[in-house]
């Protein structure tokens, strides 16, 4: 019986969605049957058999004390549903919900009290008494303590079940939870805010001075487009603020109150905020109650699309370009002025200061940074970074930027993102490296930054430099040399990324490095991955967005997105060949077969398996998903620059193994890299540490590069040969392979096989190359060198020693292995000092000796705390 039960259970329960965070417990009867009638009827439906069911065999069992019968099942049932539904808030993809508790008891309480069920038993009762033992039978009385116990196994497998194997669904976002509703948040408490009008930033007397003084031509543009009212929104606003009276309103009051909100709303929404608050003193009374219903629509429509319609997210772009924006303007402008806006502001208030500020506070760490690549800074974050707080310090009299230090240090992330060459590093999807960021102005008036201020030159016209206003440009901070008294390296501890050089100048050497979690948008499977830049891109992040045909090509995701086109490590199993799960819509077609690259579990955006978090708390829900690699410790002194990074769980985690597409087979028990660069003598040093699952699963270290590299004694060269008509002198990367002892170099690429992975080409027949013609910027590669190990182990070394040079320099260091006890190590005797770095096997650490000419010799140990405790098994 016990056995069957288990079968039911297993027949009966939907197993859970791993991709999709627990929900808190509905309290709320049948609240969430009603957003869908068919399918809230379906899963009425699918609570009620089991227990009318139990209720009849009861009923046969014909047992004489009904009334303790009904009152036990009752209590029975209530509790061991509502015992079920509680421990699903813990379980991901599941939704705990007080309904099935209820349902499942009236379907056992209220059978008994049908007349007909009543009469029936009454007569069966006489009838065997009539009739005797033999006639009229019924089922056995061992049926119903049967039944129990069939119940019991049901309950108690279900409950076995939520810990089972996760099963993987195409992402349905209609059917997630949501962030809760205005009406279910506290009151706020804002004892400071400014209850007058302007709230949101506005020119003060000084700055309207100095336009009229030093940009006199801008504010007679903006009241040109102004016409009288009917022209340019801002270019009103603008001169009826300044000058009073010179517009007609009652013209502007029409146009505004005709503005539709459509799409994500930011478009329309800012205009009437602006307009309400900067003019509030101009307005009628009658026009002034026709604008704050104009807001309090607004804001309800863009609560409505962040919140339900498209589940915006603070880790992903689409927030900020930028209807968090506008939600805020419009919420600021209303609060105060309206009873809707109480309910307004509880939503703006939690949903600014509980989940996208907590997000900024991770993301940025202590030292700045983002994790969305190329043009995604400018057109997202890099749009709300500024205006977000400058807004809310002004309404509410709290000041972020004193307290944030993440923001602050978006500044050098700017900075610091910047190669010798003034693009931007490639790291994640991006196919624009020369966006201007909006918020860099303001925000490095703001924070005295002279280095971001100047950084690409600095503003040339006296004008406002943000949205709805900004700080006036400041001269002062122009100084085109203070980027060079900036530190040499920077780490951002927040995405796990290191940058570094070798000093300020052009023809510096650039190097990146990158051991983080993920953050779901619009990353790469890349964990582990270093660039080089010497008078050109040598070790280069390969791939090209898009890959021609758009997001989500076959280029994009079976190469540029995966690990297989990043300067790291993949191990391949032959076996791991699941396909993505099938969209509902795509019930006809095959499931999508991606690329076995042999590289890190899929995540993110794009793969269609999970949502992006709605915050840090549904991110914290997910680690086990997004916990991706971290830099363990870091050495930033005597000119070295040093990462020790665990990469393991960006390949392993607890739920690869276990047949799912995205966790993907279970094939790297550890993988440690350690990343150093040496800014003295330009040297880089790389060691990593991987132990498979299996021994025969290949192993290949990757380095991408745009032009052939060569085999060499020691073991390869890179070339970069400058195109026609650009500035870069060309550059070498000369690469010493020390460990293993005996490798396999392999070199792969040409116009066949340049975006190979997993046997096939993905240059989309040829699109890819024609729209890397079309951009100067991309450095789409063509090719890779491959080091492998001569014999099938489990456990693997690599120690890569690397030399960047220009092409009309020649390094002349000396390199070679060291190997004492159980350390090895390497000596590089460069043309300013010498250096050994030392490692032990089984231990996520380094030890590096600098010795310089005049005989003195420093020691820097560095260490992963928990490499003790992590022993070798040979």
């Amino acid at each position: 019986m016990a056995v069957a039960g288990m079968v039911l259970a297993s027949g009966l329960y939907v197993p859970a969605d791993t991709a999709i965070a627990p929900t808190t417990f509905n309290w709320v009867p049948f609240r969430s049957h009603l957003t869908n009638n068919i399918t809230g009827l379906v899963d009425i439906l699918g609570n009620l058999w089991p227990f009318v069911a139990l209720n009849y065999l009861a009923w046969m069992a014909n047992i004489k004390h009904r009334g303790v019968l009904i009152l036990t099942g009752s209590t029975l049932i209530f509790l061991s549903t509502f015992a079920l539904e509680w421990f699903q808030q813990y379980q991901p993809g599941r939704s705990p919900d007080i309904t099935d508790a209820i349902i499942a008891t009236l379907a056992w309480l209220l059978p008994w009290f049908y007349p007909a069920l009543s009469k029936q038993e009454t007569a069966t009762v006489r009838l065997n008494e009539t009739k005797g033992a033999s006639a009229g039978r019924v089922l056995p009385r061992y049926l119903l303590p049967a039944t129990a116990t069939l119940m019991l196994a049901i309950i108690a497998g279900t409950i076995w079940q939520l810990d089972g194997t996760p099963v993987e669904r195409p992402l349905d976002e209609s059917k997630l939870a949501v962030l809760p509703a205005p009406e279910e948040l506290p009151p706020v408490a804002l004892p400071d805010f400014r209850y007058s009008h302007p709230r949101l930033p506005a020119p003060d007397a000084g700055d309207i001075a100095r336009l009229k003084q030093e940009n006199p031509a801008w504010l007679r543009k903006h009241k040109e487009r102004a016409a009288d009212g009917e022209g340019k929104f801002y270019s009103a606003f603008i001169s009826a603020y300044v000058e009073p009276g010179s517009l007609n309103l009652d013209s502007l009051y029409q146009r505004l109150m005709a503005l539709e909100i459509t799409w994500r709303g930011h478009e329309q929404a800012k205009q009437v905020a602006v307009a309400y608050d900067w003019l509030y003193q101009q307005w009628t009374d009658e026009q002034r109650a026709g604008l704050r219903d104009k807001l309090a629509n607004n804001a309800d429509y863009l609560i409505h699309r962040i919140r339900e319609k498209q589940r915006l997210s603070p880790y992903n772009v689409y927030l900020y370009n930028s209807p968090f924006q506008a939600l805020i303007a419009t919420t600021l402008a209303l609060y105060g002025d309206d009873p809707r806006g109480e309910l307004i502001m509880r939503y703006s208030h939690d949903y600014w200061k509980n989940r996208v500020l907590p997000v900024w506070r991770q993301i940025m760490g202590i030292n700045g940074g983002w994790h969305e690549g190329g043009e995604y800074i400018g057109i997202g974050i890099g749009q709300a970074i500024y205006q977000v707080p400058a807004m809310w310090r002004k309404a509410t009299g709290e000041d972020l930027f004193l307290s944030e230090s993440g923001i602050r240090g978006f500044l050098d992330f700017l900075v610091y993102r910047t190669r010798p060459d003034g693009t931007h590093f490639r790291w994640g999807d991006g196919a624009f490296f020369k966006r201007k960021v909006p918020d860099r102005i303001p925000l490095a008036i703001e924070y005295r930054h002279a280095a971001a201020y100047s950084l690409n030159g600095c503003p040339r016209r006296m004008e406002p430099t943000s949205w709805p206003w900004g700080p006036l440009p400041d001269s002062s901070l122009c100084d085109p040399d203070a980027i060079s008294r900036l530190p040499l390296a920077r780490y951002f501890d927040g995405i796990g990324m290191l940058v570094a050089r070798s000093d300020w100048t052009a023809d510096a050497t650039y190097v990146t490095f990158k051991a983080g979690d993920n953050y779901w948008s619009h990353t790469h499977l890349d964990q582990g991955a270093f660039t080089i830049y010497k008078d050109g891109g040598l070790a280069i992040d390969s791939g090209a967005y898009g890959g021609g045909k758009g997001y989500g090509s076959d280029h994009h995701m079976n190469y540029a997105y995966q690990t297989i086109a990043h300067n790291t490590i993949t191990v391949r199993d032959p076996e791991d060949t699941i396909a993505a799960p099938r969209k509902a819509r795509e019930k006809d077609k095959d499931p999508r077969q991606f690329a076995n690259d042999g590289g890190q579990r899929r995540i993110g955006s794009g793969w269609g398996i999970e949502a992006a978090p709605l915050d840090r708390k549904e991110w914290r829900r997910k680690r086990e998903i997004y916990h991706t690699g971290k830099i363990e410790q870091h050495l930033a002194r005597d000119g070295l620059v040093v990462a020790v990074s665990d990469l393991t769980p960006a390949y392993t985690n607890t739920h690869s193994g276990q047949g799912t597409f995205s966790h993907r087979t279970r094939r790297v028990e550890r993988l440690w890299r350690t990343f150093g660069y040496d800014s003295v003598d330009d040297v880089v040093v790389i060691f990593d540490q991987l132990r498979t699952t299996d021994p025969e699963f290949k192993k290949r270290w990757l380095l991408h590069t745009i032009e052939s590299p060569e085999n060499t004694d020691h073991g390869f060269l890179v070339t970069n040969v400058p195109a026609g008509g650009t500035a870069k002198s060309g550059g070498h990367l000369e690469g010493h392979i020390l460990l293993p002892k005996t490798p396999r170099v392999r070199i792969v690429g040409g116009s066949m096989a340049a975006f190979l992975a997993d046997g096939k080409n993905y240059d989309e027949d040829g699109t890819l190359v024609k729209k890397s013609l079309k951009r100067s910027n991309l450095e789409p590669g063509a090719w890779r060198i491959e080091i492998s190990p001569e014999n099938n182990t489990a456990d693997t070394l690599f120690l890569i020693v690397m030399l960047p040079s220009s092409l009309d320099s020649s390094p002349a260091h000396q390199i070679r292995l060291l190997e004492d006890a159980d350390r090895v190590g390497c000596e590089i005797v460069g043309p300013k000092r010498t250096t050994r770095w030392w490692f032990n096997p089984g231990h996520n650490g380094f030890e590096v000796a600098v010795m310089s000419p005049d005989k003195s010799s420093t020691t820097y140990p560095v260490w992963s705390e928990k490499s003790s405790r992590t022993q070798v098994n040979d």
